[in-house]
Protein backbone atom coordinates (compact mmCIF):
# COMPACT_ATOMS: atom_id res chain seq x y z
CA UNK A 1 0.00 0.00 0.00
CA UNK A 2 2.75 2.46 0.96
CA UNK A 3 4.83 1.68 -2.10
CA UNK A 4 1.82 2.09 -4.40
CA UNK A 5 1.18 5.58 -3.00
CA UNK A 6 4.69 6.79 -3.76
CA UNK A 7 4.71 5.00 -7.11
CA UNK A 8 1.49 6.79 -8.04
CA UNK A 9 3.08 10.16 -7.29
CA UNK A 10 6.21 9.34 -9.29
CA UNK A 11 4.12 7.98 -12.18
CA UNK A 12 2.04 11.14 -12.21
CA UNK A 13 5.20 13.23 -12.57
CA UNK A 14 6.45 11.01 -15.40
CA UNK A 15 3.18 11.25 -17.30
CA UNK A 16 3.45 15.04 -17.18
CA UNK A 17 6.97 14.94 -18.57
CA UNK A 18 8.58 15.67 -15.21
CA UNK A 19 11.31 13.76 -13.42
CA UNK A 20 11.25 12.85 -9.73
CA UNK A 21 13.38 15.90 -8.86
CA UNK A 22 10.29 18.05 -9.45
CA UNK A 23 8.94 16.57 -6.24
CA UNK A 24 11.43 18.83 -4.46
CA UNK A 25 9.24 21.79 -5.44
CA UNK A 26 6.46 20.63 -3.12
CA UNK A 27 6.24 22.58 0.17
CA UNK A 28 7.92 20.87 3.11
CA UNK A 29 4.69 20.56 5.09
CA UNK A 30 3.00 18.81 2.15
CA UNK A 31 5.90 16.37 1.80
CA UNK A 32 5.94 15.70 5.55
CA UNK A 33 2.18 15.09 5.50
CA UNK A 34 2.62 12.48 2.78
CA UNK A 35 5.58 10.77 4.43
CA UNK A 36 3.89 10.60 7.83
CA UNK A 37 1.34 8.21 6.32
CA UNK A 38 3.97 5.72 5.16
CA UNK A 39 5.50 2.82 7.15
CA UNK A 40 8.92 3.25 8.75
CA UNK A 41 10.42 0.31 6.84
CA UNK A 42 9.47 1.74 3.45
CA UNK A 43 10.71 5.23 4.34
CA UNK A 44 14.06 3.86 5.44
CA UNK A 45 14.47 1.80 2.26
CA UNK A 46 13.04 4.10 -0.40
CA UNK A 47 12.29 7.73 0.53
CA UNK A 48 15.72 9.06 -0.49
CA UNK A 49 15.44 7.22 -3.82
CA UNK A 50 12.27 9.11 -4.70
CA UNK A 51 13.56 12.60 -3.95
CA UNK A 52 16.48 14.19 -2.14
CA UNK A 53 14.10 16.42 -0.19
CA UNK A 54 12.00 13.41 0.80
CA UNK A 55 15.10 11.68 2.09
CA UNK A 56 16.24 14.72 4.07
CA UNK A 57 12.83 15.23 5.68
CA UNK A 58 12.43 11.55 6.58
CA UNK A 59 15.83 11.62 8.29
CA UNK A 60 15.20 14.77 10.36
CA UNK A 61 14.75 14.25 14.10
CA UNK A 62 11.56 16.31 14.18
CA UNK A 63 9.97 14.11 11.49
CA UNK A 64 11.18 10.89 13.15
CA UNK A 65 9.49 11.90 16.42
CA UNK A 66 6.25 12.88 14.65
CA UNK A 67 6.24 9.65 12.64
CA UNK A 68 6.61 7.59 15.81
CA UNK A 69 3.64 9.31 17.47
CA UNK A 70 1.54 8.94 14.32
CA UNK A 71 2.10 5.18 14.14
CA UNK A 72 1.91 4.25 17.84
CA UNK A 73 -1.39 2.45 17.30
CA UNK A 74 0.18 0.27 14.58
CA UNK A 75 2.15 -1.73 17.11
CA UNK A 76 3.27 -5.33 17.13
CA UNK A 77 2.91 -7.85 19.90
CA UNK A 78 6.28 -9.68 19.99
CA UNK A 79 6.43 -13.14 21.55
CA UNK A 80 9.85 -14.43 22.57
CA UNK A 81 10.09 -18.21 22.31
CA UNK A 82 13.16 -20.35 22.97
CA UNK A 83 14.53 -20.18 19.45
CA UNK A 84 12.26 -17.74 17.62
CA UNK A 85 10.36 -14.47 17.85
CA UNK A 86 6.79 -14.28 16.57
CA UNK A 87 4.67 -11.18 16.08
CA UNK A 88 1.00 -10.24 15.95
CA UNK A 89 0.16 -6.86 14.43
CA UNK A 90 -2.70 -4.72 15.66
CA UNK A 91 -4.30 -4.33 12.24
CA UNK A 92 -5.26 -7.90 11.31
CA UNK A 93 -4.11 -9.93 14.37
CA UNK A 94 -2.17 -12.20 12.03
CA UNK A 95 0.56 -14.34 13.60
CA UNK A 96 3.88 -14.26 11.77
CA UNK A 97 7.35 -15.55 12.50
CA UNK A 98 9.96 -12.78 12.40
CA UNK A 99 13.65 -12.92 11.56
CA UNK A 100 14.63 -11.11 14.77
CA UNK A 101 15.93 -14.33 16.30
CA UNK A 102 18.42 -14.82 13.46
CA UNK A 103 19.38 -11.20 12.75
CA UNK A 104 20.19 -10.19 16.31
CA UNK A 105 22.07 -11.68 19.23
CA UNK A 106 20.32 -13.31 22.18
CA UNK A 107 16.87 -12.81 23.67
CA UNK A 108 14.75 -9.68 23.90
CA UNK A 109 14.90 -7.88 27.27
CA UNK A 110 12.86 -4.79 26.42
CA UNK A 111 11.42 -2.46 23.79
CA UNK A 112 11.04 1.31 23.67
CA UNK A 113 9.97 3.51 20.73
CA UNK A 114 11.08 0.96 18.13
CA UNK A 115 14.44 0.14 19.73
CA UNK A 116 14.98 -3.35 21.19
CA UNK A 117 17.32 -4.50 23.96
CA UNK A 118 18.78 -8.00 23.57
CA UNK A 119 20.79 -10.02 26.07
CA UNK A 120 23.02 -13.04 25.62
CA UNK A 121 24.70 -15.01 28.40
CA UNK A 122 28.32 -16.03 28.01
CA UNK A 123 29.58 -17.87 31.07
CA UNK A 124 29.19 -15.54 34.05
CA UNK A 125 28.86 -12.47 31.80
CA UNK A 126 25.64 -11.19 30.25
CA UNK A 127 26.20 -9.20 27.07
CA UNK A 128 23.68 -6.58 25.94
CA UNK A 129 22.91 -5.34 22.43
CA UNK A 130 20.65 -2.50 21.29
CA UNK A 131 19.10 -2.71 17.82
CA UNK A 132 16.51 -1.08 15.59
CA UNK A 133 15.02 -3.79 13.31
CA UNK A 134 13.95 -1.17 10.73
CA UNK A 135 17.28 0.62 10.23
CA UNK A 136 19.30 -2.49 11.16
CA UNK A 137 21.47 -0.35 13.42
CA UNK A 138 22.98 -2.53 16.15
CA UNK A 139 25.27 -1.67 19.03
CA UNK A 140 26.97 -3.94 21.55
CA UNK A 141 27.11 -2.36 25.01
CA UNK A 142 30.22 -2.42 27.21
CA UNK A 143 30.42 -5.25 29.74
CA UNK A 144 29.74 -4.66 33.39
CA UNK A 145 32.67 -6.73 34.63
CA UNK A 146 32.39 -5.98 38.33
CA UNK A 147 29.03 -7.68 38.67
CA UNK A 148 27.73 -11.20 38.73
CA UNK A 149 25.17 -12.33 36.16
CA UNK A 150 21.66 -11.11 36.99
CA UNK A 151 18.34 -12.23 35.53
CA UNK A 152 17.53 -10.46 32.26
CA UNK A 153 14.18 -9.43 33.77
CA UNK A 154 16.16 -6.95 35.87
CA UNK A 155 17.17 -5.02 32.75
CA UNK A 156 15.29 -2.87 30.26
CA UNK A 157 15.57 0.04 27.84
CA UNK A 158 13.78 3.39 27.79
CA UNK A 159 13.76 6.35 25.44
CA UNK A 160 13.21 9.71 27.12
CA UNK A 161 10.94 11.56 24.70
CA UNK A 162 11.74 15.03 26.09
CA UNK A 163 15.46 14.68 25.36
CA UNK A 164 15.61 11.85 22.82
CA UNK A 165 18.11 10.01 25.03
CA UNK A 166 18.02 6.21 25.04
CA UNK A 167 19.05 4.62 28.33
CA UNK A 168 19.58 1.03 29.40
CA UNK A 169 19.14 0.03 33.03
CA UNK A 170 20.22 -3.19 34.71
CA UNK A 171 20.68 -4.62 38.17
CA UNK A 172 24.17 -5.73 39.17
CA UNK A 173 26.10 -6.84 42.22
CA UNK A 174 29.06 -4.69 43.19
CA UNK A 175 31.74 -7.29 43.95
CA UNK A 176 33.72 -4.86 46.12
CA UNK A 177 30.98 -4.24 48.67
CA UNK A 178 28.76 -7.25 48.00
CA UNK A 179 25.64 -5.15 47.42
CA UNK A 180 23.20 -4.93 44.54
CA UNK A 181 23.06 -1.64 42.65
CA UNK A 182 21.20 -0.17 39.71
CA UNK A 183 23.41 0.71 36.74
CA UNK A 184 22.44 2.91 33.80
CA UNK A 185 24.07 3.59 30.43
CA UNK A 186 23.18 6.40 28.00
CA UNK A 187 23.63 5.46 24.35
CA UNK A 188 25.93 7.58 22.21
CA UNK A 189 26.87 9.94 25.01
CA UNK A 190 28.87 8.29 27.74
CA UNK A 191 28.76 4.63 26.73
CA UNK A 192 29.77 3.47 30.18
CA UNK A 193 27.76 2.10 33.08
CA UNK A 194 27.06 4.44 36.00
CA UNK A 195 25.71 3.55 39.41
CA UNK A 196 22.47 5.34 40.17
CA UNK A 197 22.91 7.32 43.38
CA UNK A 198 21.27 5.78 46.41
CA UNK A 199 18.49 8.34 46.83
CA UNK A 200 15.66 5.84 46.60
CA UNK A 201 13.11 5.05 49.32
CA UNK A 202 13.96 2.16 51.63
CA UNK A 203 11.35 0.04 49.85
CA UNK A 204 13.36 0.40 46.61
CA UNK A 205 16.42 -1.49 47.87
CA UNK A 206 17.63 -3.34 44.72
CA UNK A 207 18.20 -6.56 46.67
CA UNK A 208 14.44 -6.72 47.26
CA UNK A 209 13.75 -7.09 43.54
CA UNK A 210 15.89 -10.06 42.54
CA UNK A 211 12.70 -12.05 41.91
CA UNK A 212 11.39 -9.65 39.25
CA UNK A 213 9.69 -11.44 36.37
CA UNK A 214 7.72 -8.59 34.80
CA UNK A 215 9.24 -5.40 33.42
CA UNK A 216 7.54 -2.75 31.28
CA UNK A 217 9.12 0.32 29.67
CA UNK A 218 6.59 3.08 29.03
CA UNK A 219 7.30 6.71 28.15
CA UNK A 220 10.78 6.87 29.70
CA UNK A 221 9.91 4.98 32.89
CA UNK A 222 10.57 1.30 33.62
CA UNK A 223 8.11 -0.51 35.91
CA UNK A 224 8.67 -3.82 37.69
CA UNK A 225 6.46 -6.24 39.61
CA UNK A 226 7.43 -9.65 40.95
CA UNK A 227 4.82 -11.75 39.17
CA UNK A 228 2.36 -11.79 36.29
CA UNK A 229 -0.72 -11.40 38.46
CA UNK A 230 -0.23 -10.87 42.15
CA UNK A 231 -1.84 -9.80 45.40
CA UNK A 232 1.19 -7.80 46.56
CA UNK A 233 0.19 -4.17 45.80
CA UNK A 234 3.76 -2.91 45.25
CA UNK A 235 5.28 -1.58 42.03
CA UNK A 236 8.87 -0.41 41.60
CA UNK A 237 9.40 2.36 39.02
CA UNK A 238 12.57 3.98 37.71
CA UNK A 239 12.19 7.31 35.93
CA UNK A 240 15.18 7.27 33.59
CA UNK A 241 14.81 10.94 32.67
CA UNK A 242 15.75 12.00 36.20
CA UNK A 243 17.17 8.59 37.21
CA UNK A 244 14.92 8.54 40.26
CA UNK A 245 13.30 5.48 41.86
CA UNK A 246 9.72 5.28 43.13
CA UNK A 247 7.86 2.75 45.23
CA UNK A 248 4.21 2.73 44.14
CA UNK A 249 1.03 1.12 45.37
CA UNK A 250 -1.63 0.01 42.92
CA UNK A 251 -5.21 1.36 43.29
CA UNK A 252 -6.82 0.45 46.61
CA UNK A 253 -9.54 -1.57 44.92
CA UNK A 254 -6.85 -4.01 43.72
CA UNK A 255 -5.38 -4.64 47.17
CA UNK A 256 -5.94 -8.26 48.14
CA UNK A 257 -6.96 -9.13 44.58
CA UNK A 258 -5.15 -10.35 41.50
CA UNK A 259 -3.93 -7.56 39.24
CA UNK A 260 -1.32 -6.85 36.58
CA UNK A 261 0.35 -3.93 34.82
CA UNK A 262 -0.35 -3.46 31.11
CA UNK A 263 0.82 -0.99 28.51
CA UNK A 264 -1.70 1.14 26.62
CA UNK A 265 0.14 3.26 24.06
CA UNK A 266 2.19 5.80 26.02
CA UNK A 267 0.41 5.01 29.29
CA UNK A 268 0.98 2.44 32.03
CA UNK A 269 -2.21 0.95 33.41
CA UNK A 270 -3.20 -1.37 36.23
CA UNK A 271 -5.95 -3.95 35.65
CA UNK A 272 -7.61 -6.43 37.96
CA UNK A 273 -8.01 -10.01 36.76
CA UNK A 274 -9.78 -13.22 37.72
CA UNK A 275 -12.95 -15.20 37.01
CA UNK A 276 -16.17 -13.46 36.01
CA UNK A 277 -14.92 -10.08 37.17
CA UNK A 278 -15.64 -6.65 35.79
CA UNK A 279 -12.20 -5.65 34.58
CA UNK A 280 -11.26 -2.11 35.43
CA UNK A 281 -8.46 -0.06 33.90
CA UNK A 282 -6.63 2.51 36.01
CA UNK A 283 -4.12 4.85 34.36
CA UNK A 284 -1.14 6.09 36.35
CA UNK A 285 -1.92 9.80 36.19
CA UNK A 286 0.98 11.10 38.30
CA UNK A 287 4.04 9.00 39.07
CA UNK A 288 5.36 11.42 41.69
CA UNK A 289 2.30 11.30 43.96
CA UNK A 290 1.17 7.75 43.10
CA UNK A 291 -2.13 8.94 41.60
CA UNK A 292 -4.24 6.47 39.59
CA UNK A 293 -7.48 7.33 37.80
CA UNK A 294 -10.14 4.92 36.55
CA UNK A 295 -10.52 5.29 32.77
CA UNK A 296 -12.44 2.20 31.68
CA UNK A 297 -14.57 -0.70 32.93
CA UNK A 298 -14.97 -3.86 30.86
CA UNK A 299 -17.74 -6.43 31.06
CA UNK A 300 -17.29 -9.37 28.73
CA UNK A 301 -20.19 -10.17 26.45
CA UNK A 302 -22.33 -12.99 27.86
CA UNK A 303 -22.31 -14.55 24.38
CA UNK A 304 -18.57 -15.31 24.61
CA UNK A 305 -18.48 -18.49 26.68
CA UNK A 306 -14.67 -18.68 26.62
CA UNK A 307 -14.40 -15.57 28.79
CA UNK A 308 -17.07 -16.64 31.26
CA UNK A 309 -16.09 -18.80 34.22
CA UNK A 310 -12.39 -18.89 33.30
CA UNK A 311 -9.50 -16.99 34.86
CA UNK A 312 -8.53 -14.10 32.54
CA UNK A 313 -5.24 -12.20 32.75
CA UNK A 314 -4.67 -9.06 30.61
CA UNK A 315 -1.40 -9.14 28.66
CA UNK A 316 -1.36 -5.89 26.70
CA UNK A 317 -3.40 -3.44 24.64
CA UNK A 318 -2.73 -3.51 20.91
CA UNK A 319 -4.57 -0.21 20.59
CA UNK A 320 -7.26 1.57 22.58
CA UNK A 321 -9.84 -1.03 21.52
CA UNK A 322 -8.15 -4.44 21.41
CA UNK A 323 -7.10 -6.11 24.66
CA UNK A 324 -4.98 -9.27 24.51
CA UNK A 325 -5.82 -11.75 27.27
CA UNK A 326 -4.46 -15.03 28.54
CA UNK A 327 -7.42 -17.24 29.46
CA UNK A 328 -6.90 -20.26 31.71
CA UNK A 329 -9.15 -23.09 30.52
CA UNK A 330 -8.67 -26.11 32.74
CA UNK A 331 -5.02 -27.21 32.68
CA UNK A 332 -4.12 -25.09 29.65
CA UNK A 333 -4.46 -21.51 28.62
CA UNK A 334 -5.28 -19.78 25.37
CA UNK A 335 -4.53 -16.28 24.13
CA UNK A 336 -7.37 -14.17 22.76
CA UNK A 337 -7.86 -10.66 21.41
CA UNK A 338 -11.00 -8.95 22.73
CA UNK A 339 -12.42 -5.82 21.08
CA UNK A 340 -13.90 -3.94 24.02
CA UNK A 341 -16.02 -1.64 21.85
CA UNK A 342 -17.54 -4.31 19.62
CA UNK A 343 -17.65 -7.10 22.21
CA UNK A 344 -15.92 -9.44 19.77
CA UNK A 345 -13.40 -12.12 20.71
CA UNK A 346 -10.83 -13.80 18.48
CA UNK A 347 -8.63 -16.70 19.53
CA UNK A 348 -4.98 -16.27 18.54
CA UNK A 349 -3.19 -19.36 17.31
CA UNK A 350 -0.22 -19.17 19.62
CA UNK A 351 1.01 -21.41 22.39
CA UNK A 352 0.91 -20.56 26.07
CA UNK A 353 2.98 -17.43 26.75
CA UNK A 354 4.58 -16.19 29.93
CA UNK A 355 4.06 -12.54 30.81
CA UNK A 356 7.78 -11.76 30.72
CA UNK A 357 8.23 -13.12 27.17
CA UNK A 358 5.95 -10.61 25.41
CA UNK A 359 6.80 -7.11 24.28
CA UNK A 360 4.81 -4.29 22.68
CA UNK A 361 6.85 -2.91 19.79
CA UNK A 362 6.34 -0.11 17.26
CA UNK A 363 8.49 0.15 14.14
CA UNK A 364 10.30 3.48 14.04
CA UNK A 365 13.18 5.38 12.43
CA UNK A 366 14.82 6.20 15.78
CA UNK A 367 18.62 6.32 15.61
CA UNK A 368 21.18 6.09 18.38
Amino acid sequence: MAQSRISAIVSSCSENGEDSSSLDSLPNDVVAGILLRLPAQFLHNSASNVSRKWGEISESQCFINSHLLTHLSECEFLIQDTNKVQSINARDLKLEETDLGTKFHGRISGSSDGVLLFNKSSGSVMDFYVANPVTMQILKLPSLKSTCMISSHCSNIARVSSTGEIKVIRLGRDSLIGMYKWYVLTLGKEMHWRKISNNAPKECDPASYLSFVQSLSVNGVVYWTNSSWITDPSVFAMDLCHETAYHLKVPGECHGQYWTLVQMGKEICCMNCGKDVEMKVWKLNDLHINEWILIKSIRFSSEISLLRGNFCVPLTWLDLEVLVLSVYVGARNVVVAYNVNKGECRMLKIDDVARHTIFLHTNSLIRF
